[in-house]
Order: structure tokens, then sequence, then C-alpha cells
């Protein structure tokens, strides 16, 4: 059989591998196209036009543009990340290629068909449902602008730029596959999913030291005058401590609560174990998250009197925190049908079916709780600074911390289900 045939077949009947891969591609393929629109797009141009002069300090930019600019290069990170987290699960099919005598070509040709093909489809589907987007965003934006025109017109340069787009995002990811083949050998393709490297004991002085570098973050908020761009380092700053406390330090605190108190709980020692192991291998998802919800929020607060930027920020708000939660399903589902397993084997010594479903719902609680809790702590300060100062309204913090809890509320009930039926229906027999 031909490494394009069975690739193909196995594409199809591995869908779900591939489900959240192919739509995370055509959500990003739909946001390039109206952010492409708003650039190009003459009745939504800056009144302040774009010009260039001889220094670099000449050079001006409509904020509304750049801004744009931003978010299509997080979509196409976002692509990169997607396609990465597929070539993990990918990876034991390409282990018994290589077993089987398939030279290092056939298997890069093997996914890159399958990328390939997924590409294709989404790219007109995505441009599609882009078109059918663009007339209301249009319709949005020239209501707030005062702007008395046809809401379905689409520049030309939207279609241009996002077939160039996705022609680059193709090689990119040619490269990025050929690369992650060529450094992975058979026993680190077999080992690659289920492989989780735990961190050595951390002393306790310096897991204090992460500590209070998360609180120095918030200590730095009122070090620094009131400025949208006042929140940026503070918040660098702890985020890096958050990652350390959870990379470094609750490995440990899993491992002595493991020991102590939670030694007989039998429902606890299983979800807690789970829970560290799907944080550890989403730090890169929840520091995204964190920048993204805080360097957004002063975004917002700072263009809250300009209609043109005030709206491109709260598209690409929506658009930060729809990829990041479908990557997130996308990462626990996946990470869930690895687990069968181990699911089957607890059910056989002597689990119920109903204290699996126990043991998930309170992995998959606690882990959205963390999610939320460690932007939620700087949103409320910095918004509180807003506030004090008379930038920000009450009303509008709240609606934002809404827009950005409600979507995760509900990426968590959307993540127990699937992690219900990849890992307790597959099970026959008992209750």
């Amino acid at each position: 059989m031909g490494i394009f045939k069975f690739s193909m077949r196995m594409l199809v009947k591995d869908y779900k591998k591939s489900l959240f891969y192919g739509i995370t591609l055509i959500f990003a393929v739909t946001v390039c196209f109206v952010f492409f629109n708003i650039i190009n797009n003459p009745d939504l141009a800056d009144q302040a036009i774009a010009k260039s002069g001889g220094t670099w300090n000449e050079v001006q930019m409509p904020f509304s543009s750049i801004l744009s600019f931003l978010i299509i290069c997080f979509c196409c990170f976002m692509i990169f990340f997607a396609n990465n987290f597929f070539l993990s699960r990918k990876t034991t099919e390409l282990a018994i290629m290589a077993m089987s005598g398939s030279g290092y070509i056939n298997s890069t040709m093997y996914v890159l068909y399958q990328t390939f093909t997924l590409l294709l489809l989404a790219t007109p589907l995505g441009i599609l449902i882009g078109r059918c987007v663009v007339p209301f965003s249009n319709a949005y934006m020239y209501q707030m602008l005062g702007v008395h025109k046809d809401p379905s017109y689409i520049p030309q340069e939207a279609y241009l730029y996002s077939f160039i787009l996705v022609a680059i995002v193709l090689s990119m990811i040619c490269v990025l596959t050929a690369g992650f083949l060529h450094k992975n050998d058979i026993q680190t393709l077999l080992s690659q999913e289920k492989e989780m490297k735990v961190k050595k004991n951390t002393k306790k002085s310096v897991s204090l030291v992460f500590f209070g570098i998360y609180i120095f973050g918030i200590v730095m908020m009122f070090m620094n005058p009131h400025e949208p761009t006042a929140y940026i380092a503070p918040t660098l700053v702890g985020l890096s401590g958050a990652v350390g406390v959870i990379r470094y330090v609750l490995p440990d605190v899993v491992r002595n609560l493991k020991r102590g108190i939670f030694l007989t709980k039998r429902y606890v020692l299983i979800s807690i174990s789970n829970l560290n192991y799907s944080i550890q291998r989403s730090l890169l998802l929840f520091s995204l998250m964190t920048i993204a919800v805080t360097g957004m929020l002063a975004i917002l607060a700072s263009n809250i009197h300009s209609p043109r930027e005030f709206t491109t920020g709260v598209i690409g708000y929506v658009v930060v925190i729809v990829l990041l939660v479908v990557s997130i399903i996308y990462k626990l589902s996946m990470e869930a049908m690895t687990r069968k397993t181990l699911f089957l084997n607890l059910w056989k010594i002597g689990y119920t079916k109903k204290e699996l479903n126990k043991i998930v719902r309170q992995e998959v609680i606690s882990y959205y709780f963390v999610l939320i809790l460690i932007p939620l702590i700087y949103i409320v300060f910095i918004s509180g600074r807003f506030i004090y100062y008379g930038d920000m309204s009450f009303q509008f913090v709240f609606v934002y911390i809404l827009s950005y809890v409600i979507p995760i509320i509900i990426s968590g009930f959307i993540t127990y289900v699937q992690y219900i039926d990849a890992v307790v229906k597959p099970i026959k027999g008992g209750k």
C-alpha cells in the first residue's frame, strides 16, 4: 500500500486525533481572514493613516492594524502548537512504521500528507466562514465608527493574504515536522505519549522563592505609575513565579500529599496524580492564558474611548480566549485517550464506574480551578487600579471577568464529557 493511501486511511480511522487540530486550523484561517479584512478595508482604516519616514522613529502605524497583526501572529502560533501536539499523538504509529522498515522520508511524508489534507480542507472552509462573519463584524465596527457603507464589502487583499499566510504556515509545518522526526528515534517515539519527567525534590527555601516572586509581581503594580504599559513587567514577573510553583513546587506537594493525608483517599490519590501530570503538560497554555487576559485588559482599558481600537481589541480578545480554550480541550481530550488502560485497571481491582466518574470529576474541576485562579488574581489587582484611577467601571470589569470565566467553565463541562467517553464508557460490565 502506498504511503499516501495508508496515511489517508489512518487519518479517517483515527479521526478523533485530528478533529480538534482540524477545528483549530479552520478557526485560525477564519480569524486571519477577518483581521486581514480589518487591516485592508479602507472604510476601517485609521484616520491617522499609516505613514513612513526616513527613520524608524518617523514610522507611524494605526494601533488597530498593529493589534490585528499581533492576533494573526497568535493564530499562527496556535496552529504550530496544535501541530506539535498532533505530532505527539502520532508517535506510536511512526515508531511502528520505523520498526517495519519505513525510512525517514516515508515517515515524514506520512505526516505531511495528513497535515496537508487537513489544511487543504480547512483553508476554503475557514475563508467561507470568514466570508460569512465579515459582514457582521464590519456592520458592528461601522456602527461604532459612524460609517455608512455596505458591510458586505471585502477587499481582495484579504483573500490574497490569507492564501499567502496558509502557504507560509504549511512551509513552516513541513520544516517542524521534518525536524521532529529527525531528532526522535524509535525508543523516544514509543515513550513520547507516556513520558512524564518529574522534577527532583525542591528545597523548601526555593519553594518560598517562587511564591515570593508571584507575590512580588503584585507589589510591583503599586510601585509603578499608573499607565497601561506599567502592568506588563509585573505580570511577567508574577507569571514566572507561577510557572516555577507549578513546575518545581507542585510535584513535591503532590508527592507529599500522596504519602500523607491522601494515602487512604482512594479517589483523591488517583485524581491528584493525573492533575499534576495534566498541569505540568499545560504550562505553556497556562502562561499564554495569563498573558492574554491581563494584556488585553490593559489594551481595552487604554482604548475604551477609541471605538476602532476598542472594537478591534474586543474581537481579538474573544478570538484569543476561544483559541486557547479549544487548545486546552484538545490537549486534555487527547491525554484522556492515553489513560484508558489506567482506568480499566482501576475497574478491575474494584473501583466502580461511579467512583471512576468521581475521579475524573475531581481532576477536571481542580484543573480548571487552577486555570481560572492564576490569572484571576492579577486581573482583580489590575482592574482595581484602573477603577481607582477612574479609567474603568465596575460593570466593565464584571463583564470582562465573566467573559473569561464562563468559556472556561463551559470547556470544563466539554472536557468532562469527553473524558468520561474516553475512559469510562468503553468499560463493559459492572456499575
